[in-house]
């Protein structure tokens, strides 16, 4: 099988692979879409967290390996003792893979699993024809939805769970700095959360087109009316999907007392964070990793038409897996503020 393998910083290559066989508790699916994210985009150009000198602790695996974790596709292939999924099932799938015996899993915390993996980081992924997954990172696709479009699914769970955990959002007032997929992501579980108002910041002018259609109010830090329309911003809860301490301190600095900060940016080094201020107001941290179960409320809520109509213009660009090398990864490390999400076509898809 065709297959976009790890082996080195910026070194990725589409080649010929082993076609992975099924093991116990697993089913293999066939990929029609998978969707590069802003992991494997760091992944392409570092390794940040792939195992590159040693095993990874949950799989045993090391580079090189498979990437991709954002994918739909059919069962085609199921071990002999998985049962309540058929050959032919149209699926969406978790990217988390757990222990299932630590003290976060015995808690139903699975995505905080002490021994927490991924799939096309910590063991082969889905920018391949063919990958085999554990069967509990299975959601089947309601009827009506398209294997391109519900790919959004896994990244816009992210959202969904720090909504979630924030206990809801009806009737505030939110402040998301950061309009990558992950911010785009908590606008829309904020928006269809009943959230009062939500703005929306971000580099550049690419992102004001979904945001403002949508319902929101962007704003783009990239000018100094930009900056001091962050600054005068006054919210009930804060998202920073960035990582950097600027977006984190405009966050914290736009909290009204009692406010909620939700942090979902990962940070390359820790920053300074104004204690006292948060201290002071009775603030509350919240932090988000990834998702639990959220997969199957996205595809329900798409099913529903909760989202808006045009929820597929998140996919920014179309590629075929044998470009994704300079017409998506390069193509993201050149342009990333003009890309929301970028599709990559896998064997049979249209």
């Amino acid at each position: 099988m065709k297959a976009a393998v790890w082996r080195g910083h910026k070194d990725v290559v589409v080649m010929d692979a082993e076609e992975p066989q099924v093991t116990s508790g697993t089913v293999k699916i066939k990929v029609e879409w998978a969707g590069i994210c802003g992991t494997d985009r760091h992944e392409y150009a570092g390794p940040v967290f792939l195992p590159v000198n040693k095993p990874h602790r949950l799989t045993g695996r090391r580079t090189p390996l498979i990437l991709g974790h954002e994918y739909t596709g059919e069962i085609v292939e199921i071990a002999a003792d998985v049962t309540g999924w058929k050959e032919g099932t149209r699926v969406c799938c978790s990217g988390t893979l757990c222990c299932g015996t630590c003290s976060a899993c015995l808690k139903n915390r699975s995505n905080v699993c002490e021994k927490l993996g991924f799939t096309g980081v910590s063991t082969d992924g889905a920018f391949a024809e063919y990958v085999v997954v554990p069967v509990y990172q299975l959601y089947e696709m309601p009827e009506g939805l398209d294997m391109r479009t519900t790919i959004l699914a896994e990244p816009l769970a992210c959202g969904q769970h720090a909504v979630n955990l924030l206990g809801g959002v009806k009737g505030e007032t939110v402040l998301i700095n950061g309009s990558g997929i992950i911010g785009l992501s908590a606008f829309l579980a904020c928006s269809i959360g009943g959230a009062k108002q939500v703005f929306v910041s971000g580099w550049g002018e690419e992102k004001r087109r979904f945001v403002e259609p949508w319902g929101g109010v962007y704003i783009d830090v990239s000018t100094e009316e930009g900056r001091a329309r962050l600054a005068s911003c006054r919210v009930d809860v804060a998202f920073e999907c960035v990582g950097l301490e600027s977006t984190l301190r405009s966050a914290v600095d736009a909290l009204l007392p009692t406010g909620k900060l939700m942090v979902m940016g990962v940070f390359e080094k820790d920053p300074v964070f104004p204690m006292n201020f948060f201290q002071e107001g009775e603030r509350t941290l919240y932090t988000s990793q990834a998702y639990l179960d959220e997969i199957g409320a996205v595809m329900r809520f798409m099913a529903e038409e909760r989202y808006p109509k045009d929820l597929a213009s998140l996919i920014t660009a179309e590629i075929a897996l044998e470009d994704i090398v300079e017409m998506g990864f390069e193509e993201l490390e050149r342009n990333a503020a003009k890309h929301a999400k970028v599709a990559v076509r896998i064997g049979g898809a249209r």
